[in-house]
């Protein structure tokens, strides 16, 4: 690198001590001869070793230049030293010698190698025809020389004109490679390989000024090796190097196809071959036929056409070859664009239709016939005409459009879709189509959609179970305090409004229920429950909203218990969901209709199906109905959650939700497990001794707290009670306790941990915990050495607790104390 970044101050050096040694040497013409000569040689050769050192760095087209490059090197150097044997024995016209081919070959070659325009890339797929290109026009280069110089050159009296026209020719292609090299740098504006140009350029320009000189000398015999003269030589040599030193590597991936890149024309081969004949044959009627060179040049320009005729068939060859390939890529990248999913549609400049790919057609509804009459602007929706004629004209300008459109289909719907403009251009950049590639994003949008509006229902969802929390715990108040005056007073007048007040509360607290139901999951708890109670107490809860949207709800439930192992509030939601589905079928219907449901046990399993009088499900939509987001509904009327959930859901009790087949309708069936009721017997105590069942209340809210005391003291127990975890864990290390209620969510420890604290320092404990809460989250906080703990959820009745205190206190009914419950 730091060799590269002096070369010029190198060349710059060698070019002064050149002339210097020349000077001091002028005396001495054996000796400035042989440095002249070995400077010349040297300078080539530099270039030489460069180009072939740095072989691998060039690939295709970049490769071929380089290559053809070297080769006139290596031919110009072999001239020379030919040349250089001759002048030594005192030759008197040296440059008309079979050396001279080659010494003009060098001279050729980097004007010739040109013609690969390495600035265009590798173009892998063009090196064999470009390599019949070039070598025709150094076919043609030759037959010139030989022609005009070396025919003549076997003729004594002509040898003097034919060294003239040498001279002329050499300036010609010097003139002809700088020209060259200055109109490579102009389009290779953009391009790396702009530099290697003018470094080439500077190169030809100072040697087509000193060649002037150089053959003013010649032509008058005064030219000597190793003086001032063979700068036109060394610099140019000097330049080369340096540029091949500099050069550009080829960029190691290229696409196996670029289609802005066009095949080169034929007339590179056709030109130079059909100029042979004609510069030959028309030259002989020029001249005369009776000129003394005249056989030499009927045999010449013969021999050179057949050559030429040849190369011109392996062009013609190797090109077929090339179209073959590329007309194979095209099948192969039109098949793709058929098989695509996204929609692809071609354009002409004027706006008409040039392909539109299947998936277009099928999403527009048009055959191919119909559409190729259509224009751009006619399948836009009909709210935005002006859309189409303003990304054409912006793709005309910018070259490319992004952005969404909304699609009309031919039976008049619409669809939108994610789209993509780009513009095609000639060589002449003017635009000659317009390529559309778009993508349908209906489900995409749907999607983001539910997604926001699942997202508004967290939030509601947080909102209403915090307000829930703070009302549970007043109406668990309510309850209690209304159920111990409703037992202190049972022949009150007023019994009828505690009555009220008892059902309304209850009430109450089955909102807030059916709220953080429907918000978040219901506790993992899972006890026997009856399947035909669950049904029916969803069936009344929509019953009178059914009536109020004209729709009867039919209802038949088994005669037998249906003992099930569950969540009772999961298996709720999926009835629930299976009734709002049916509703909503029926509404959408813009009919009256009728919900069927019974529950039924079929051996293994207790089931409860729905049918409704709805339209059903499509043959297409029965195998998508159970997929998460997936709805049939507007945007706001559902998340497409409800079914996916309640598939979960059945899923996770061991049991299945499923789309039956039905004469009308859909129709749901869910089925769960069987389970079987074991209840341990009551132990007897040995003794007949009525004993006292201690109980621990720990709630920091005082009126829940006394409520509890109070029931539990009614039903015969010894209640202690703690405001927080502290106080009731030095209570149950001192005290003798039978059951322990209490609340989750309390300042400083929770109740988890204080169930942590008093089961580590007494195991007995841990089977006598029940926890109490307002907060439906916390059955979501709970871990696995919790899990086992029973739970209710306030607002609770009487009822609700003596049936858990059964469970939890067990055979200790043995007591006594329990027989009210």
């Amino acid at each position: 690198m730091r060799f590269r970044a002096s070369f010029p101050v190198v060349g710059l050096i060698s070019v002064a001590a050149y002339a210097v040694v020349g000077w001091l040497l002028e005396e001495h013409p054996v000796a400035r001869a042989l440095v002249g000569n070995i400077a010349l040689t040297v300078s080539a050769g530099l270039a030489l070793v460069i180009i072939l050192r740095r072989q691998r760095s060039w690939a295709g087209c970049q490769r071929l230049f380089w290559n053809t490059t070297a080769v006139g090197v290596a031919f110009w150097i072999v001239g020379h030293v030919g040349w250089a044997v001759d002048a030594f024995k005192a030759d008197p016209l040296p440059w008309l010698k079979w050396h001279t081919v080659f010494s003009l070959c060098g001279g050729i070659a980097p004007l010739i190698a040109l013609l690969a325009r390495p600035h265009r890339g590798i173009r892998s797929h063009a090196p064999a025809i470009v390599g019949i290109d070039l070598a025709a026009n150094g076919l043609l280069a030759v037959f010139v020389y030989a022609y005009l110089v070396l025919v003549p050159s076997v003729v004594p009296t002509m040898m003097v004109e034919a060294q003239d026209k040498l001279l002329l020719l050499v300036q010609i292609n010097r003139a002809l490679y700088l020209s060259g090299l200055l109109a490579a740098a102009w389009f290779a504006s953009r391009s790396t390989w702009q530099a290697t140009y003018l470094r080439l350029a500077a190169g030809a320009a100072i040697g087509f000024i000193l060649r002037v000189g150089a053959s003013l000398a010649i032509a008058r015999g005064d030219y000597h090796v190793g003086g001032p003269h063979d700068l036109a030589w060394i610099i140019p040599w000097l330049c080369l190097a340096w540029a091949a030193a500099e050069s550009p590597a080829s960029e190691p991936v290229e696409p196996a196809v670029d289609f802005a890149d066009p095949p080169t024309p034929i007339a590179f081969s056709a030109i130079p071959v059909l100029l042979i004949p004609l510069i030959g044959y028309g030259m002989l009627y020029v001249d005369g036929f009776g000129s003394p060179t005249h056989s030499f040049r009927v045999l010449l320009t013969s021999i050179t056409t057949v050559c030429g005729l040849a190369l011109l068939t392996m062009r013609l060859a190797a090109q077929g070859g090339e179209l073959q390939r590329a007309d194979a890529r095209l099948k192969l990248l039109a098949a793709a664009t058929e098989q695509t999913g996204d929609l692809i549609l071609i354009t002409r400049a004027d706006g008409r239709f040039e392909h539109a790919n299947d998936a277009f057609r099928r999403a527009l509804g048009y055959a191919r016939g119909e559409i190729e009459r259509l224009t751009f602007p006619q399948l836009m929706d009909a709210s935005s005409p002006q859309v189409g004629t303003s990304i054409t004209q912006r793709v005309w300008r910018e070259g490319i459009w992004r952005g969404t459109l909304l699609r009309r289909r031919k039976n008049g719907s619409t669809f939108p879709v994610a789209c993509t403009v780009v513009a095609l251009r000639n060589s002449a950049g003017e635009v000659t189509h317009l390529v559309d590639v778009e993508r349908d994003i209906s489900d995409e949008l749907r999607l983001r959609d539910q997604l926001v509006h699942s997202e508004r229902l967290s939030a509601i969802g947080e909102l209403v179970a915090g307000v829930a929390h703070e009302i549970n715990n007043p109406l668990q108040t309510i309850v209690g305090s209304v159920e111990l005056m409703l037992d202190d007073r049972p022949d009150a007048v007023n019994r009828r409004d505690l009555e009220v007040v008892r059902r309304e509360a209850a009430r109450a607290g089955q909102i807030v229920r059916n709220l953080l139901t429907f918000v978040r999951r219901g506790t993992p708890d899972r006890a026997t429950a009856d399947l035909n109670q669950i049904v029916r107490s969803t069936v009344e809860l929509r019953r009178f909203h059914l009536e109020q949207h004209n729709i009867t709800i039919r209802a038949s439930y088994a005669q037998a218990f249906l003992a099930v192992l569950v969540n009772r509030d999961e298996v709720q939601q999926v009835v629930l969901n299976l009734l709002l589905n049916a509703e909503q079928a029926i509404v959408k219907s813009h009919r009256t209709g009728t919900i069927e449901v019974w529950t039924l046990s079929d051996g293994d399993h207790h089931a409860v199906e729905v049918l409704d009088s709805g339209p059903g499900v499509s043959a297409e939509m029965r195998g998508r109905v159970f997929e998460p987001f997936f709805t049939t509904k507007d945007v706001g009327e559902g998340t497409g959650l409800g079914l996916s959930i309640s598939h979960g859901i059945a899923s996770a009790h061991g049991g299945v939700l499923e789309l039956r087949d039905s004469i009308a309708g859909a129709r749901f069936r869910l089925s769960l497990p069987i389970h079987e009721q074991t209840q341990r017997p009551p132990r007897e105590d040995p003794e007949g001794r009525r004993a006292v069942i201690r109980a621990l209340v720990v709630d920091d809210e005082m009126p829940i707290r006394q409520l509890l005391v109070r029931l539990l003291e009614r039903r015969g127990f010894d209640v202690v009670e703690a405001s927080t975890s502290e106080a009731a864990i030095e209570l149950g290390r001192s005290a003798a306790l039978n059951l322990v209620i209490c609340d989750v969510s309390m300042p400083g420890l929770n109740g988890f941990e204080l169930y942590r604290r008093l089961s580590a320092a007494r195991p007995s404990l841990a089977g006598a915990f029940l926890f109490i809460s307002a907060d439906s989250s916390a059955s979501d906080q709970i871990a696995a050495d919790v899990a086992h703990v029973p739970m209710l959820r306030k607002p609770f009745t009487a009822a609700d607790l003596d049936a858990v205190i059964v469970r939890v206190v067990g055979g200790q009914r043995r007591l006594g104390v329990l027989e009210k419950l």
